[in-house]
């Protein structure tokens, strides 16, 4: 056949072949849904506290249960997403006050240790109500300064296990940059959550060495290393107790890359994922309370004077070890650098465990079994059975949380270890 009538004959047929086709008569309709449908709702006010400084916000979180009937007539309830019903349709109020608040809420007027009572309707069906503290505004703390120095590992190219082809540096750039982050989320300038509170800490990359020499840049101390920090030579791979026990190994080696720790915060960036746990300690010690103050919980040392701190594992006592990766979160992420200093500085995430009350030695955060976490959204159920936006600074950094914030009770703490625990008492007041 000639190619050209091979063609045309293909085209008509296929043009006949659509004439003949007629469109579906079965009318295909999304599933519609009115307050009518609505049987129950479950509220939740994201927090039972709330502080009265105009910022911190209440965020509602509702969801609505509709009857269905099951093939063999019994019937269930089933959630449904509130967002297909008609626009307005679910309204949130303040029970006391009668008014209408919306899905958030904040207060600079509410007299601390009131209670404020929220519930949720839709047409006739209410929620149960949630009943929420008050807290005063707290007062503006003295800012402290601490001086930072991020020593940064990077392998010697001349070193056999070098490859070009995947080495990335540490730019300083992002350095600077994952600084800044951190100092707003710690000072309460990104987020809203209802018990954040501003540490008043602003952490400064550090302009001098230990000798008062000028650094060409700010915060940043480059060391080139190679087999020379194995424990042992005849082990291929580099593991993060190479370099602890590098560090530790010489009282010159811990002067050279550990800066004074009463004037420094040393950040040590090693080469690992951050899944690899490197050894950054929580406090092991404190002073013990002075006049007025309370014994921090959950550090069980007492330090004779400011210079009792651990000194045969100072890498990991008084330094942050860090991974690399903090540094590289992909493109749509920021730099987040908090979550590690900050267990330096006593925090920890708010995830539950048994082996500490409140979990973080905090009762403003919510506790939540990180083992049942559903890692796709920044809605997390808390122990208690109440849900919650995920946003606290301390929540890991793999998970979808907004890590905008950290609550009052733990900005007390932080200050608390970075004036009473040697090895972390490293701020200035100017």
């Amino acid at each position: 056949m000639n190619i050209k009538k091979f063609i045309i004959s293909a085209i008509i047929g296929t043009a006949a072949c659509f004439s003949g086709c007629k469109q579906s008569e079965f009318d295909y309709k999304m599933v519609e849904v009115s307050a009518e449908d609505v049987s129950a709702i479950n509220f939740y006010t994201g927090s039972d506290m709330l502080i009265a400084d105009g910022k911190a916000t209440l965020k509602f979180i509702v969801e609505t249960n509709k009857t269905i009937k099951n093939a063999d007539g019994t019937t269930a309830s089933q959630l449904f997403d509130y967002r297909k019903l008609p626009a307005g349709t679910v309204k949130i109020y303040e029970q006391t006050s009668n008014k209408e608040v919306g899905f958030t809420y904040n207060t600079s007027t509410a007299v601390a240790g009131s209670k404020l009572k929220f519930y949720a309707q839709v047409g006739n069906i209410k929620s149960p109500v949630k009943e929420v503290t008050i807290r005063a505004t707290p007062p503006v703390l003295p800012t402290l300064y601490v001086d930072v120095i991020f020593h940064v590992w990077e392998l010697n190219p001349t070193n056999v296990a070098y490859d070009p082809s995947s080495f990335q540096p540490t730019n300083y750039s992002d350095i600077v940059n994952g600084v800044k982050i951190m100092n707003d989320i710690i000072n309460n300038k990104v987020g809203n959550a209802p018990n954040g509170a501003t540490a008043n800490i602003v952490f400064r990359l550090a302009t001098k060495n230990v000798a008062g020499q000028t650094l060409q840049y700010p915060g940043y101390d480059r060391i080139v290393y190679s087999d020379e920090v194995k424990n042992n030579p005849l082990v291929l791979a580099i593991n993060p107790a190479d370099f602890t026990g590098f560090i530790n190994k010489t009282p010159a080696n811990v002067a050279k890359y550990i800066w004074n720790p009463k004037s420094y915060l040393n950040i040590h960036l090693l080469p690992f994922g951050s899944g690899t746990f490197l050894g950054t300690l929580s406090p092991p010690k404190q002073l013990a309370p002075g006049l007025g103050e309370v014994s921090i919980p959950g550090i069980t040392g007492i330090a004779a004077n400011e210079d009792d701190f651990v000194t045969t594992t100072q890498a990991q006592s008084t330094t942050v070890l860090m991974p690399y990766t903090v540094f590289r979160p992909g493109f749509e992420r920021r730099i987040e650098i908090f979550n590690i200093i900050g267990i330096f500085y006593g925090l920890y995430s708010p995830a539950f465990t048994t082996a500490r009350l409140y979990s973080d030695f905090c009762q403003d955060t919510p506790e939540y079994n990180s083992t049942n976490q559903d890692i796709t959204t920044t809605i997390q159920t808390a122990i208690n059975g109440e849900k919650f936006f995920l946003e606290n600074a301390m929540d890991d950094n793999r998970n979808p949380s907004s890590h905008n914030s950290l609550t009052l009770d733990q900005v007390n703490r932080m200050r608390s270890v970075l004036l009473r625990c040697p090895g972390r008492m490293n701020s200035k007041t100017q």
